[in-house]
């Protein structure tokens, strides 16, 4: 045997082999895939029973999940309402949260203010108690020495009383002297003792007017000259009246004195008997 004949029936050989082996695999294959086959057709049936539940539960699913949803809508509606009121009542709660804090602050200061107040009027309170006490020991002081001075009053008002009474007895004295001794034509008056006292200036004059005047039962008689300051008379000064004839008529004390003229009285117990004093008769202070 020639050599491609070996290696032909070498050939055939593996061929058979590879033949018989690719039979009983496709035997073994194709009993395996008619197993595999049913055991598919059974996990498909329950698969598609599986599907079939999980469809029927995911319709019921979405069922629930649609009416939730709606549900869920209109909780969100009313959501949505309840927060618009709930912002307003927020709103409404700030601007009240707002007046309430101003009220607080204001309520604040004012009692910070009458807590000042009430400071200051304690101390007000305090120092007026301090000016209480004083005013107490001062009234007391004032009213020991108002008892002091009202029975140092008792004392003076009894010595004034004592001394008024012997002021008016020398008042009516007095009185007395100067009637009595005016009456006489003397001078009563201390100035015009002290004028009558000095001499007056030599000077003559004229009488101006005469005049008569009654007292009750007394008169008086005054005399008119025309004399006065300017030739250095003064109250109290005597002159000697006398007529044209250069008789004696009296004698007068000037009771007013002008620039320039002069008002005497006539001395009664120094005038002449049976003499008449008129106008045109003479005056001088050069006759002693």
């Amino acid at each position: 045997m020639t050599t491609v004949g070996k290696i032909l029936v070498v050939l055939h050989l593996v061929l058979s082999v590879m033949f018989m082996a690719f039979a009983g695999a496709v035997f073994t294959a194709q009993k395996n895939w008619r197993k595999t086959a049913e055991t598919n057709a059974a996990q498909l049936a329950k698969a598609k029973a599986a599907a079939n539940d999980q469809r029927t539960e995911f319709e019921r699913e979405r069922t629930d999940t649609a009416a939730k949803v709606a549900e869920l809508n209109d909780q969100v509606l009313k959501l949505t309402g309840e927060k618009g009121g709930l912002f307003k009542q927020t709103t409404d709660l700030q601007a009240d949260n707002n007046r309430l804090q101003t009220a607080i602050d204001a309520v604040g200061q004012q009692a910070e203010l009458q807590t000042k107040e009430a400071n200051e009027r304690f101390l007000d309170s305090k120092v007026q108690v301090d000016k209480n006490k004083v005013a107490y020991e001062t009234r007391e002081a004032l009213q020991k020495r108002l008892l002091e001075v009202e029975k140092r009053r008792d004392i003076l008002e009894l010595e004034q009383n004592q001394m008024k009474d012997r002021h008016e007895r020398v008042l009516a004295d007095l009185q007395m002297f100067k009637q009595y001794y005016g009456a006489k034509g003397m001078l009563t008056d201390p100035k015009q003792m002290v004028v009558q006292s000095s001499s007056p200036p030599p000077v003559d004059g004229v009488v101006e007017e005469y005049r008569k005047e009654k007292q009750g039962a007394a008169s008086t008689e005054l005399v008119k000259i025309s004399l006065g300051s300017d030739e250095g008379l003064a109250v109290g000064h005597k002159l000697t009246v006398f007529n044209a004839e250069g008789r004696y008529l009296g004698q007068i004390r000037l009771t007013l004195v002008q620039p320039d003229t002069a008002v005497g009285l006539v001395i009664p117990n120094e005038k002449a008997k049976n003499t008449v004093i008129k106008e045109g008769d003479y005056v001088t202070t050069k006759l002693r």
